[in-house]
C-alpha cells in the first residue's frame, strides 16, 4: 500500500515532469536540460532524508521522464546515468553528491558536444548555397547559427513540420540570427529541395536499425536519396541506445485531436509523431566524435550498460 507521503511525492514529481510531457516543440537536447533541473529539484528537496525514499524518488522520476517522451533517447540515457550514480552511494549525502556530479557532467557533455558538432558541420556547408533543415533541433540551429556567425553565407529552406509546427520555431530562431529562411508546408517540400545543395536534420534516438526523428523525416530522406542531395543527421552520443530501446518512439501516440479537432465519426486519426529512418537513406551521422559509421555505432552500443530499473521501462 502506498503511503500518503509517497503519493504526495509522486504527485509532485508528475507535476515537475508535465511540462516535458506536454512539450511538442523542443528538441531532445533541450528536453534533457529541462530534465536535469527536475533531478536537481529532487536532490535539493528537504523531504529526502532516507536513502530508500530518495532512490525511489529518482527511480520514479526517471520512469516518468522516459514515459513522457519515449522517443527521446537523451532522457533515457540521463535517467540511466542518474540511477547508476545513485546505486554507487550508501548515504543520502553521498547519493546527492554522486548524482549532482553526474548531472554536471551530462550538462557539460551536451554543451561541449554541440560545439564540436558545429565545427564539423561548418566543413559540410557549401558557401552561398541553400540548406534544407527539417523540424526543430537545437543542435541543427546551433550549427547553422555558428556558421553564419563565422561568416558563412547561405539560405535555409524548411517546412512547418506538422502537426506541432516545430518548423516555425526553427525558422524564427534562424531569422533572428540573421539567416534568410524560406518556409513552406510539408507536402511542398519537393518544390524547395531541388534548390538545395545539402539537407540537415537532428535525431531523437539512434540504434543499429536506424535513427528516430520527427515524422516526415523519412519522406525527406527518400526525397534526398532520389534527388541525390546529401542528407546529414546531427546528434551527440547521448542519443544512442541499444536495439531493445530504440523503438520506444512507438509508444509516443498523441491524441488525434491535435491533428483534426472536430473529425467526423468514422474517421480515425493517426498521430504518431516519430518514425525510423534506415541508414541507407542517410549520407552521414555527425556526432561529437566525427562522422559515425555503422561499425562505430555498433562499437558504442556494445559498451552501453543499462540500469536494472530501466531494462523493462514502458514495456
Amino acid at each position: 500500500m502506498v503511503s500518503n507521503k509517497s503519493h504526495e511525492r509522486e504527485t509532485w514529481i508528475k507535476q515537475l515532469v508535465n511540462p516535458i510531457r506536454n512539450d511538442l516543440l523542443s528538441g531532445a537536447a533541450e528536453l534533457a536540460l529541462q530534465a536535469i533541473n527536475i533531478f536537481q529539484s529532487i536532490l535539493s528537496s528537504s523531504d529526502n532524508t532516507q536513502v530508500d525514499s530518495l532512490r525511489e524518488d529518482l527511480r520514479f522520476a526517471a520512469t516518468e521522464l522516459i514515459n513522457a517522451q519515449p522517443a527521446m533517447a537523451s532522457l533515457f540515457n540521463l535517467a540511466n546515468t542518474i540511477l547508476t550514480a545513485a546505486s554507487k552511494a550508501n548515504s543520502v549525502a553521498e547519493i546527492k553528491k554522486e548524482c549532482q556530479n553526474a548531472l554536471d557532467q551530462f550538462e557539460r557533455f551536451l554543451c561541449d558536444s554541440a560545439a564540436k558538432i558545429a565545427d564539423i558541420a561548418l566543413d559540410l556547408m557549401p558557401p552561398g548555397e541553400m540548406v534544407f533543415a527539417y523540424s526543430f533541433s537545437s543542435t541543427v540551429v546551433s550549427c547553422l547559427l555558428n556558421a553564419r556567425a563565422r561568416g558563412r553565407y547561405f539560405r535555409v529552406a524548411c517546412s512547418e513540420s506538422r502537426p506541432s509546427m516545430e518548423g516555425r520555431k526553427l525558422a524564427t530562431r534562424l531569422a533572428a540570427g540573421g539567416i534568410e529562411v524560406i518556409l513552406t508546408f510539408d507536402s511542398a517540400m519537393a518544390m524547395l529541395l531541388p534548390n538545395c545543395s545539402i539537407a540537415f536534420m537532428g535525431c531523437d534516438a539512434v540504434g543499429s536499425p536506424g535513427l528516430v526523428n520527427k515524422s516526415g523525416s523519412l519522406l525527406l530522406a527518400l526525397a534526398c536519396h532520389e534527388m541525390k542531395i546529401p542528407l546529414y543527421a546531427f546528434c551527440d552520443s547521448t542519443k544512442i541506445v541499444d536495439d531493445e530501446h530504440v523503438f520506444e518512439f512507438e509508444n509516443h501516440q498523441r491524441p488525434g485531436i491535435e491533428v483534426w479537432e472536430d473529425a467526423p465519426p468514422g474517421v480515425t486519426i493517426l498521430n504518431r509523431q516519430f518514425e525510423l529512418i534506415p541508414f541507407d537513406y542517410i549520407t552521414g551521422l555527425v556526432t561529437e566524435k566525427g562522422l559515425f559509421t555503422e561499425h562505430d555505432l555498433a562499437k558504442h552500443i556494445s559498451k552501453l550498460s543499462i540500469h536494472q530499473d530501466l531494462q523493462t521501462v514502458s514495456r
